[in-house]
């Protein structure tokens, strides 16, 4: 039997993830009456351990920074980029940037992240509901109508003037509108676990991400505690197919094959059972339409190898949640801050992707790993990759300089030729 519908909110937002709780917490203390559908009950597994420094300013924003920074999570000040040889490698120190304002970041288990900020949105007056499981909406004259199932099996519908989709992966609105659309030549399988014994960096370098270039593939390991690392592959859904083998020889492989990772693991041991995640690059072709918006995951997902999951789901969390907070003053069903939102986030993911696609390419990764900060490159590329994203001029002309630079190394040795991968 369904209960009768509650109309007593402002917002309501499909999941409580990153995305979810910046949201809920942004527009609960701007005084809105928030309700947060999360199908799961925290604390839960996630990945995307890896924070970047520019998250530092969102947690300032939310206040839930002293929360953050003394649960215990691993200091981050560095990302080092490896070639699978062990050959050669590329450290960026975020905080010798010159372009860089924040000078370290975190790994995190996301499970204990994740729950941290959830309850944060609680205490700042969102109602969250877990193991409420969001089964169908509809989207009204003027306002939008739920309906989820909550743990005990009932069904329950619920209304508001707004929603906003923060359902990750599941993108829930956007798949039942159709709107997902692939990365052409990107769609990818991770293939990832935790485990113990791993042989990380020490002293100055201790903290550092690794991010392992392969031929065709690459791998992460993330230091998430004194014995625990978080290590995963990437690797192209039609390479995999043709391998003919299972996630877990697929990754022994790649240990076996990559020395710059497998020298690490002589004493390890795997903690949990490998997770698989598939065909996870794409872009919905609306951010928003009338009455909905969509943030985090749920407004696309890229390749997680600079680490930008987090940041983005948080930038576009607050920036969707500030857009409908004006929209709610008006009451139009779809206004230009949240248009200005979807320009907005489109901008910021197209700055990730641009290195995402080429660092596959040969020609950019002979540039990338051999760093030449002549005119301040390298400290414009240290600046993106710490989660800037507001470029001013003098990283954008510094950039645009690299990438075309890389692009004349297709044709001309502008870099030494060198084996990468």
């Amino acid at each position: 039997m369904l209960n009768a519908t509650e109309t007593n909110w402002d917002v309501i937002i499909i999941g409580g993830g990153p995305a979810g709780s910046t949201a809920a917490t942004t527009l609960a203390q701007a005084g809105r009456r928030v309700l947060v559908l999360e199908k799961a009950k925290f604390p839960r597994f996630h990945i995307g351990e890896s924070l970047l420094p520019y998250n530092r300013k969102i947690f300032d924003d939310l206040g839930v920074w002293g929360k953050v920074s003394t649960a215990g999570f691993t200091k981050k000040r560095a990302a080092q980029f490896l070639m699978g040889n062990g050959s050669r490698g590329n450290r960026l120190d975020f905080s010798k940037g010159a372009f860089t304002e924040f000078p370290e970041a975190m790994q995190v288990e996301r499970a204990k992240f994740d729950d941290i900020l959830l309850h944060h949105s609680r205490e700042n007056g969102a109602e969250v509901r877990e193991e409420s499981q969001v089964l169908e909406h509809r989207v009204e004259k003027d306002r939008v109508v739920l309906k989820y199932r909550s743990a005990d099996g009932a069904e329950h519908e619920v209304a508001a003037p707004y929603l906003i989709d923060a359902s990750g992966l599941g993108n829930f609105t956007a798949n039942r509108e159709s709107q997902r659309e692939y990365y052409a030549g990107h769609k990818k399988i991770a293939i990832f676990s935790h485990f113990a014994g791993v042989k990380m960096p020490t002293g100055e370098e201790e903290g550092d991400i690794l991010i392992v270039r392969r031929e065709k593939s690459w791998m992460w390991m993330i230091p998430l505690a004194a014995n625990k690392t978080s290590v995963g592959l990437v690797i192209d859904a039609a390479d995999f197919k043709a391998l003919g083998i299972t996630p877990q020889e697929a990754f022994d492989d790649a240990l076996r094959t990559t020395p710059a990772v497998g020298e690490r693991f002589p004493m390890a041991e795997m903690l949990e059972k490998l997770h698989v995640i598939t065909d996870f690059s794409y872009k919905n072709d609306r951010l928003v339409s009338p009455r909905v918006l969509r943030a985090g995951d749920a407004s696309g997902f890229i390749d997680p190898m600079f680490s930008s999951g987090v940041l983005l789901a948080m930038t576009s969390g607050q920036q969707g949640a500030r857009a409908i907070h004006q929209a709610l003053e008006t009451g139009q069903a779809l206004t230009a801050g949240m248009k200005r939102y979807e320009k907005d986030n489109r901008k910021r993911i197209a700055i990730y992707w641009e290195f995402i696609e080429n660092f596959y390419k040969l020609h950019f990764a002979q540039i990338f790993f051999q760093p030449y900060n002549r005119w301040g490159m390298v400290c414009s590329i240290n600046a993106v990759l710490a989660g800037c994203t507001t470029l001013s001029f003098s990283v954008w002309w510094r950039l645009r300089v690299f990438f075309f630079l890389a692009w004349l190394n297709k044709h001309f040795p502008v870099a030494k030729r060198i084996k990468v991968g």
